[in-house]
C-alpha cells in the first residue's frame, strides 16, 4: 500500500508554489532512533496528477508511521500516517 502527499511551500499563511524536488522518510519519534528509513515515492497520484503529487511506498512491516518530507531548500516536516491515507503538506523555506 502507500501514502499520497501534495508538497507546497508555505508564503505566509497560504499555499505557495508546488515542490517538485520533496524527499522522503520514516522516521521513528522519541528520544531513540529506532528507524530512519528511505521511501521511494514516484510522481502523479489522485489529487491532481501533478509533479508535486508523490505516491510514496509504506516500509515493510509498518502499517503506519511518522513520515518526514523535506527538499533539499526546505525545512523538513514530520507527521504521523497510516497506510492509505491522502495528505497535502507545505513546507516552509530553510533561512
Amino acid at each position: 500500500m502507500t501514502v499520497t502527499v501534495s508538497v507546497y511551500q508555505k508564503d505566509g499563511l497560504c499555499r505557495g508554489p508546488a515542490i517538485g524536488n520533496a524527499t522522503f522518510r520514516a522516521v521513528s519519534k522519541g528520544g531513540i532512533v529506532y528507524y530512519d528509513i528511505p521511501l521511494a515515492a514516484t510522481g502523479g497520484g489522485p489529487l491532481s496528477g501533478a509533479t508535486h503529487v508523490y505516491t510514496v511506498a509504506r516500509p515493510p512491516g509498518l502499517p503506519e508511521w511518522y513520515l518526514r518530507v523535506a527538499s533539499p531548500v526546505h525545512n523538513p516536516w514530520d507527521f504521523f500516517v497510516r497506510d492509505g491515507e491522502t495528505h497535502e503538506v507545505w513546507l516552509v523555506r530553510a533561512p
